[in-house]
């Protein structure tokens, strides 16, 4: 534990631990870095198909053990908690649950931070109330298979509650700042700190064009689609997370091509291995809302491997303003751009600027920024 630090943050995440690792993950771990956080996830159900692994129904919540001054909290709920009564009584008894926890561990939480499209702030929990927006929540709650109806009133319900709010881009803080009149700091994604590595393993590149994360409907089809005729080498990580028939059977076909190998998901450690690998990394979002108000993770971590990134015009690649981004606006000058990066010869220099501009947007460089929320916040 920090004992310079024996107050804790509660972090109220938008997925569980063993989910898919997002912003909420790696914000979280950085932070322990500095101060104890306990990480919330999101209710379980004590019945039916998603209660697997649930706390016992009493006391009603478990403490797991993550990392140093990293807890998770799990908190039981009856079932058909999305339903507005009963989610009344899922928030009331996560509220309970976090009292209790912070009580049992002897600890005050100064802040608890929201960074989830369905979950309230806990009224009866102390500390200031920070909400981080990490996407248009609303524009893309079909894709996150909420009702839009009831993300727009937990967004609106926070926003009140807030004392300070923060989101990942400056076209979303923008737009919430419309919405809500208040004042939104812009704390973007961050990706992990890299050292440098010898001339020798860096060097190592395969004539292959990478795309990591998440496969779904934020990915612009034309661009990929593109790139597999082409007859570039694609290589995928990442799972599958689309809902379309649309996007579902057009992933199928792409990932189905001669020239394109989908790895799936793989843990952090094989991920920034085989990163460093790949000649270019390539970030092809589609031009819509949801898009438009996210910062993608991917970019960073491409830049720090080293990578050359060929990505799409969002207001996140032109708030990072780095020459170190190609910028494309049509599939056909994606393809070209990809094709020049693979045959371009390598340089140690050029890879060391890459990963220099990365590691001034780390995520402990977030979690300060964040920590600094907090105290100026609370004063």
């Amino acid at each position: 534990m920090n004992a310079e630090n024996p107050a804790m943050v509660v972090v109220i995440a938008g997925s569980r631990w063993e989910d898919t690792r997002g912003t909420d993950h790696r914000l979280a771990e950085a932070l322990a870095k500095r101060t104890r956080v306990l990480w919330v996830d999101p209710p379980v159900p004590f019945a039916g198909p998603a209660s697997e692994g649930k706390p016992a129904l009493f006391p009603g919540f478990e403490i797991d053990g993550l990392r140093p001054d990293l807890l998770r909290l799990r908190v039981v709920v009856p079932p058909g908690f999305t339903r507005v009564v009963i989610r009344s009584v899922a928030t009331s008894l996560q509220a309970r649950a976090i009292r209790l926890a912070l009580t049992e561990l002897n600890i005050e939480s100064v802040a608890k931070i929201v960074l989830s499209p369905r979950e309230r702030f806990p009224r009866t929990v102390p500390g200031i109330n920070i909400l981080h927006v990490t996407d248009d929540w609303e524009a893309g709650a079909e894709l996150m298979g909420l009702s839009k109806n009831a993300v727009r009133k937990t967004l609106d319900a926070n926003v009140h509650d807030a004392d300070v709010i923060s989101a990942v881009s400056p076209y979303l803080a923008e737009l919430l700042e419309r919405q809500s009149a208040k004042k939104v700091v812009v704390l973007p994604n961050g990706c992990a700190a890299q050292g440098m590595r010898s001339e020798e393993r860096a060097s190592a590149r395969r004539p292959v064009a990478g795309l990591v994360g998440q496969l779904n409907e934020r990915l612009d089809m034309d661009y990929l689609e593109a790139l597999a005729d082409s007859g570039v080498r694609v290589e995928v990580i990442g799972p599958r997370r689309d809902r379309s028939p649309d996007t579902s059977g057009r992933l199928d076909r792409f990932l189905e091509s001669k020239n394109v190998v989908w790895r799936g998901e793989m843990p952090e450690a094989l991920l920034c291995q085989e990163i460093e690998e790949f000649s270019v990394g390539i970030t092809p979002y589609a031009d819509n809302d949801f898009n438009r108000s996210s910062f993608p993770i991917k970019t960073l971590d491409y830049l720090a491997a080293g990578l050359p990134v060929i990505a799409t015009d969002l207001p996140a690649v032109r708030w990072l303003g780095s020459h170190l981004i190609k910028v494309v606006r049509s599939p056909e000058e994606f393809v070209r751009s990809v094709r020049n990066a693979i045959d371009t010869e390598y340089r140690f220099s050029d890879a060391q600027e890459r990963r220099d501009f990365a590691n001034q947007h780390t995520w402990d460089a977030r979690a300060r920024e964040l920590l600094a929320l907090i105290a100026g916040g609370s004063t």
